[in-house]
């Protein structure tokens, strides 16, 4: 009953920032305090998996005050969810990140980094470094402009607010970043940009491939931290594909 209790009064604020007309990031789990610096790793996490904790794990042995795992209300090029709800999804990163008190949980109700930042510096005043943790398939989504109305405003507006913390994904490693910053408008922001390393076993473990398992009937309980092991095992039913 608890749980149930739990993830409906998140409902009703993922609800109420959506109804938001400005942007606006609200922390839901983790340590009130007035942190000098923050990094932000955003995501749809449907399902939180082993990949991002050790994102996030690699990002806090970069000193920050506090990681944040940040759920949008609105997501750029996202394919539809999965199964599990916004609020799930924020419950299931309360649990994750509880063991660690530099380590908590927002959610936000924008798309756009550059708006994000914003939101993310006006619920943190005391931020003076925000930096966003992405994968290299999100660093190319930033810098294209088909994404924005005005991408020079855009970008001179998330780059003055935060930076990038950039990890491999797949096969795009550091030199695929390296290159990437050597033309178009993310040249000019290159010193912006950081290397992230992270342990190879993580780079190719997605929630896609997990949700694709789901629905062939199987628990990659190996991708999966145990409290979202559980909970997807729970309502297996949800995720397997009929006929399975």
């Amino acid at each position: 009953m608890m749980e149930n209790e739990e993830i409906e009064r998140l409902r009703r604020i993922v609800a109420d920032l959506a109804a938001l007309p400005r942007p606006e990031a609200r922390r839901v789990y983790g340590r009130e305090g007035a942190p000098r610096s923050v990094a932000v790793l955003p995501g749809a996490f449907d399902p939180p998996t082993l990949a991002h904790l050790a994102l996030a794990r690699a990002a806090g042995d970069r000193g920050f005050d506090t990681v944040l795992l940040s759920i949008s209300t609105r997501t750029i090029d996202k394919e539809a969810a999965g199964g599990l709800d916004a609020a799930e999804r924020l419950y299931l990163l309360g649990a994750i990140t509880a063991a660690d008190d530099r380590r908590g949980v927002l959610v936000q109700n924008r798309g756009l980094y550059a708006e994000q930042a914003g939101a993310v510096r006006a619920a943190l005043p005391s931020a003076a470094d925000v930096a966003f943790v992405v994968g290299m398939d999100k660093v190319s989504q930033i810098f294209d402009t088909r994404y924005y109305e005005n991408a020079a405003a855009a970008l001179a507006a998330l780059f003055t607010q935060a930076r990038l913390l950039v990890a491999a994904r797949g096969d795009l490693d550091r030199g695929a970043l390296r290159t990437l910053l050597e033309r178009g408008p993310a040249r000019g922001y290159a010193e912006r940009v950081s290397w992230l390393e992270l342990d190879p076993r993580w780079r190719t473990v997605s929630a896609t491939r997990v949700r694709e398992r789901l629905a062939r009937g199987e628990l990659p309980r190996e991708w999966l931290p145990l409290q979202v092991a559980n909970y997807l095992g729970a309502h297996a039913a949800r995720f397997t594909a009929p006929g399975r």
